[in-house]
């Protein structure tokens, strides 16, 4: 069929056929089918991500605008999960199996964000979400199966930095939709020309009026008057912020969309199997390395855990097992680091496997040192949270050194996604558990550490410590403590603001009688 036989019933046949058609597939019975296509996509599909981008932007700043762990948080992290899929589906893929687990990781984090107000668990569920969603986002779009951690690390800082370059595609693309018909598709065009220049007119003139607006009503008193008169509008200090907010989430949305369908080709490519160079070199490094930590593997066995051998002069046992902790952490890394980096350049090697299977062996002495030395130091000096979370890094390092030892003869065995999960699921343990509660039980209830718990723990804690206010009281060392405590909370109330709800904080103001 050629150009000048086209007529509107048959365009109309072919963009009802393409409409039907996932947005990724091409199909062409004739030259105007392909038309049909490119209409249906450009228009069609921007109003779709317009919309979408649009309700996902106000439902956003809806749940997070000045609410950094309310009741709202969990609704925001679900609106982010549904709002993928609907892209996925659109794009005609199917979230894959892992996606799951995922999800299930990122969800539980939301939750828990709105439980506490501790400020370090905040950070990092946060840090945690934001990783595990960029992940979701590749890991459905990509075959991923040959990625280590380092092109993922480049995959997730090329999307978010490289998604800049779209940050104006919600009126470019407007711009391109009216600029690509061409004359021949007059008729079509007529229609919907004018239609997309009120529009892309209206997406200008949004912006502008967000930013004029609020100017020209706080800069004259009598304009105002009239303009909440006409439209009974209520200026608020807050009117600006929020617009800004809304339209700073509508256009990264929109910007991120277009990255993630504007498919990057160097993440198409598998990546390479390294697993050429000579194994000697591993062996030799890890020869040397072994002959010292068989050594020091061996001192801790007889000195640390068996209690036997002499010490210098001037020390005691609980010297000995306090000193030394984060030195031994640091060498855990470093062997995890060296035994991935072996098994990734060098050969298949027999010698090398028995080898790197000594070094994990030797880390996992070093490992239960480090954790023994700790939790001496703990029972003699009270917990903190800095000393609770080593322990959970110790257990995440014992769990990654024990997948590297399945990596040495499971070359298959998927480490990036094990890592992920082993560090995302222990840490949702971690931070669901509330470290500030049991850091005040037992530092209170040992009645070690108390200044700490009155000064540096968050409302998490403040139950716990009005079980214990009685003997604070009590306590000559204490006293001042608790009433700079209670002078702190002497105002405490809870946010009037139903987004703000915090269960952390509504057990604190039911322990300090603050509700009414």
């Amino acid at each position: 069929m050629e150009n000048e036989n086209f007529n509107d019933n048959h365009m109309e046949e072919l963009v009802a056929k393409v409409a039907a058609e996932p947005i990724k597939e091409t199909i062409i019975e004739d030259g105007f089918l392909q038309k049909a296509k490119d209409l249906i996509d450009n228009k069609n599909e921007y109003l779709k991500r317009i919309i979408l981008c649009a309700i996902y932007a106000i439902f956003y700043t809806f749940c997070l605008y000045k609410n950094t762990n309310g009741i709202t948080f969990p609704l925001f992290a679900i609106a982010t999960i549904v709002v993928y899929c609907l892209f996925l589906k659109a794009m005609g893929e199917k979230i894959k199996t892992f996606s799951y687990v995922l999800i299930g990781l990122i969800t539980l984090l939301a939750v828990n964000v709105c439980t506490t107000t501790s400020v370090p668990l905040l950070v990092f569920d946060k840090i945690f979400m934001c990783g595990l969603f960029f992940v979701l986002f590749l890991y459905n779009l990509y075959d991923e199966k040959t990625w280590d951690a380092t092109r993922y690390f480049l995959a997730i800082g090329s999307v978010i930095f490289s998604s800049i370059a779209f940050v104006l595609d919600p009126i470019l693309d407007m711009v391109r939709i009216a600029k690509d018909r061409g004359e021949k598709e007059e008729k079509v065009r007529k229609k919907n020309t004018t239609i997309l220049y009120v529009l892309l007119g209206l997406a200008i003139s949004v912006p502008l009026l967000c930013v004029i607006l609020p100017l020209l009503l706080s800069s004259d008193v009598v304009f105002f008057e009239a303009f909440r008169k006409i439209f009974s509008f209520r200026i608020d200090k807050d009117f600006f912020s929020i617009a800004m907010l809304t339209l700073l989430i509508f256009f990264a949305g929109y910007a991120l969309i277009k990255r993630l369908c504007a498919r990057q080709g160097w993440l198409e490519i598998p990546v390479k199997d390294k697993r050429n160079s000579n194994p000697v070199v591993s062996i030799t490094i890890s020869a040397v390395l072994l002959v010292f930590y068989a050594l020091y593997s061996g001192i801790q066995i007889i000195y640390l855990f068996l209690g036997f051998g002499t010490l210098p002069q001037g020390y005691t046992y609980a010297d000995y097992a306090h000193e030394g902790f984060f030195q031994l952490v640091f060498v855990c890394l470093i062997n995890l680091v060296l035994v991935l980096i072996c098994r990734k350049f060098s050969k298949d090697n027999k010698v090398l496997k028995l080898m790197l299977t000594f070094i994990c062996s030797c880390t996992y002495i070093m490992l239960f040192s480090s954790a023994y030395r700790m939790i001496l130091y703990i029972g003699a000096y009270g917990l903190t949270f800095l000393r609770v979370y080593v322990l959970w890094a110790l257990l995440v390092i014992l769990l990654a050194i024990t997948g590297a030892v399945i990596l040495i003869f499971q070359e298959k065995m998927p480490f990036v996604k094990y890592s992920m999960v082993v560090i995302a699921a222990t840490w949702v343990v971690f931070s669901m558990s509330h470290p500030d509660t049991y850091i005040a039980e037992y530092n209170l209830s040992m009645q070690t550490g108390e200044r700490y718990v009155l000064e540096n723990l968050s409302e998490d804690a403040v139950p716990v410590i009005m079980n214990y206010e009685a003997g604070l009281y009590s306590s000559e060392h204490t006293v001042d403590y608790m009433r700079q405590f209670k002078y702190r909370y002497a105002n405490y109330e809870l946010p009037k603001d139903f987004r703000k709800f915090n269960f952390a904080k509504y057990k604190a103001a039911k322990a300090l009688g603050k509700l009414q």
